[in-house]
C-alpha cells in the first residue's frame, strides 16, 4: 500500500467519526585471540577497581552484550555458575590486578577479545530534553494531540498526549536512514502509559516506508515487562524492490481519555 494512500484512509477515517534504554551492541569473539589479552582466562581480581555494576542471572553472551553496549566497559567478569553472574568494570585492565587460576569460577574478558558494533539506524534515548526536536506531527483536529520531553523520576522520555474523544495523529521522525534488503532488522521500544491497567496497546501503530511504501506496520503486542516500561520488537526483512531510504511514522489513535504515551527508548537496528 502506498504511503500517500495510508494517510489519506486514517484522514477518511477520522472525519468518519472513527475512534519505557539504547540499541544493544552485537558482538563476536576475535579468532583467534588477540596476543597479550585475557579473553576467557578463571582467576580472581585482588584490587577490583573500576567495578561498574553487577547483575544476576545472566548468560555469558549477555554479558558481553551488555559491556559492549557500556561506553564505559573495558572488562568483564563472568561467574560460570548454573545461573551465571556478570560484573562490568571500566579502566585499564592492569589496575584489576588479575590472578590467574585454573580452579576458580570467575572467567574474565577484555573487550579488546570482541568486535562489537551497534549497527543501528536509530538509536533514541530521549536523554536531553531536546530529544523532540527531530519530530513533526501531523493530526485530524488541531490540538488533539500533543508530544514532547517530559522527566519522570531522573528519567528524560519521550511523550505522546492524547487529548480527544476521535481522530488520530501521525508523528514523522525527520532523520532518514537506508535498509538494505538481506538483512534482519530489529525494531524496539520502551513503552508505558499512565494507564497502566487499562491501555489498549493497538491505538498505536508504529510505520517503516522506504520508496513511499509501508515495509513494516506494528501494534505493541507481547511486551516484555521490565519495572513498570513493558520493552515491545519486532523483526523484519525487506525485499529487495522496498530498499531504499526508509522513514519512521509512529500513528495514535485516540483513546476516549487523557492518555499519556511513554517512551524511554526506540530503536532501529540490522542484526
Amino acid at each position: 500500500m502506498a504511503l500517500t494512500k495510508v494517510f489519506t484512509a486514517l484522514a477518511l477515517s477520522a472525519l468518519g467519526g472513527a475512534a519505557s534504554a539504547w540499541a544493544p551492541a552485537i558482538c563476536n569473539a576475535v579468532d583467534p585471540a588477540p596476543d597479550g589479552l585475557v579473553c576467557g582466562q578463571t582467576g580472581f581480581a585482588s584490587n577490583p577497581a573500576g567495578k561498574l555494576f553487577s547483575i544476576e542471572r545472566l548468560s555469558r553472551e549477555s554479558c558481553t552484550t551488555y559491556c559492549g553496549s557500556n561506553e564505559a566497559c573495558t572488562t568483564f567478569e563472568y561467574r560460570n555458575t548454573a545461573e551465571g553472574s556478570c560484573t562490568l568494570f571500566g579502566g585499564a585492565f592492569s589496575d584489576l590486578r588479575f590472578n590467574a587460576d585454573d580452579h576458580a569460577w570467575d572467567e574474565y574478558y577484555e573487550m579488546g577479545c570482541f568486535q562489537c558494533s551497534k549497527n543501528a539506524l536509530i538509536d533514541l534515548t530521549f536523554n536531553t530534553m531536546q530529544s523532540a526536536d527531530d519530530w513533526s506531527m501531523t493530526q485530524d483536529v488541531e490540538d488533539s494531540f500533543f508530544f514532547d520531553n517530559v522527566k519522570i523520576g531522573a528519567e528524560n522520555v519521550f511523550r505522546i498526549l492524547d487529548a480527544e474523544d476521535s481522530g488520530s495523529a501521525v508523528l514523522t521522525y525527520a532523520p532518514t536512514f537506508q535498509l538494505e534488503a538481506g538483512p534482519t532488522y530489529k525494531l524496539a521500544f520502551g513503552l508505558k502509559t499512565n494507564f497502566p491497567d487499562d491501555t489498549d496497546w493497538s491505538l498505536l501503530t508504529f510505520f517503516l516506508a522506504t520508496n513511499d511504501e509501508l515495509v513494516v506496520e506494528y501494534n505493541p503486542r507481547d511486551g516484555a515487562q521490565t519495572g513498570d516500561w513493558i520493552n515491545f520488537s519486532t523483526e523484519f526483512t525487506v525485499r529487495p524492490v522496498d530498499a531504499g531510504e526508509g522513514s519512521l511514522l509512529i500513528k495514535a489513535d485516540a483513546s476516549g481519555k487523557p492518555l499519556d504515551w511513554y517512551f524511554s527508548y526506540i530503536y532501529l537496528q540490522s542484526l
